[in-house]
């Protein structure tokens, strides 16, 4: 990632940490501006969803859901190791430049781990997207599938993470 990406991600972030929990119900407030580097759920309506498997001598799936409409984050948490649950999040979208209508774009979401707890900010997110790029702002979109970092060959584990993005600006 280029320093000026990073440094802005970062940047943003810091700025963003104390504020995201806005986005949950409670009074925490995100006060991201629509032509500032980064944006807060409510300038975006869409899904970001999380999956992964591994497979061979364990079985294991992992599923997010998280559902962005009217400024709200609704994460939807399922898998082998969690009962499902449905709990608020948030979600921080940095842009590379500011005050231009597209260009290279970073997604973090934060979900609960557990039923009945909240996300926490300046936690590492649960769902983080990097380095991508879009011709506007309005629209982003995309799917990143690659090998679960738990795959183990030699001992005949196998398995993918594949995370899909569809974000309308609202």
């Amino acid at each position: 990632m280029p320093l000026r990406v990073a440094r802005l991600l970062i940047l943003g972030v810091a700025a963003l940490a104390p504020a995201l929990h806005a986005q949950a119900p409670n009074p925490w407030a995100c006060r991201g501006d629509s032509l500032s580097g980064w944006n807060c759920a409510r300038y975006y309506n869409g899904t970001v969803t999380y999956s992964s498997e591994l497979t061979g001598s364990v079985h294991e799936t992992h599923k997010i859901v998280a559902t962005i409409t009217g400024g709200r984050v609704t994460c939807r948490v399922s898998g082998s190791d969690v009962t499902e649950f449905e709990a608020p999040g948030m979600l921080a979208v940095a842009h590379e430049v500011a005050l231009a209508t597209g260009g290279g774009y970073n997604i973090s979401v934060w979900c609960p781990k557990e039923a009945g707890d909240l996300p926490r900010a300046r936690t590492e997110p649960q769902i983080k997207i990097e380095g991508q790029r879009a011709a506007n702002y309005t629209t982003l979109e995309g799917k990143d599938s690659h090998e679960n970092p738990g795959a183990d060959a030699a001992n005949g584990i196998s398995g993918t993470e594949t995370i899909t993005w569809s974000l309308r600006r609202s």
